[in-house]
Formats: C-alpha cells, structure tokens, sequence
C-alpha cells in the first residue's frame, strides 16, 4: 500500500510541493534503494484510480521538483 501513503503525505498539506526524495523517505524509508522512477509510477497507479477522465488531476507535477496535491475545485 506504498501508494497509500504517497497520498496520505500529498494530502496533509495541500498545494504543498513535495520532492520525489522527501516522498521515497517518507513511504519507504531512509534505507529503501529503488529505479528513479518507483514515485513516478505510484502517482500514475494513483492518478487512475482517483481521477475522473476528462478532469485535471488531483495530483499536479511539478517539472524537475516534485508533486502536489490540489484541491478539487
């Protein structure tokens, strides 16, 4: 459930931008080795169960940063 607490950190302080490290550290660990890519595929997984086609995300990307969690308008 790794994608569980992915959200759960993203929703605690909305609009917040959280790094793909502080993410990785705070899911999985400090000693947790994985590909670059373990936060990218968990936000995918996430946005597909959570959004609703035709939508903006919920979860915005931020270029060379990180993630954030938006406020459904």
């Amino acid at each position: 459930m790794r994608g569980a607490g992915i959200l759960e950190c993203l929703m605690q302080i909305p609009e917040r931008v959280f790094t793909r490290t502080h993410l990785l550290q705070r899911v999985w660990g400090f000693d947790f080795e994985s590909a670059a890519n373990v936060v990218d595929v968990c936000i995918q997984r996430i946005r597909r169960k959570i959004d609703i086609p035709g939508t903006e995300s919920c979860i915005g990307s931020i270029r060379g940063v990180g993630y954030s969690f938006r406020k459904p308008k």
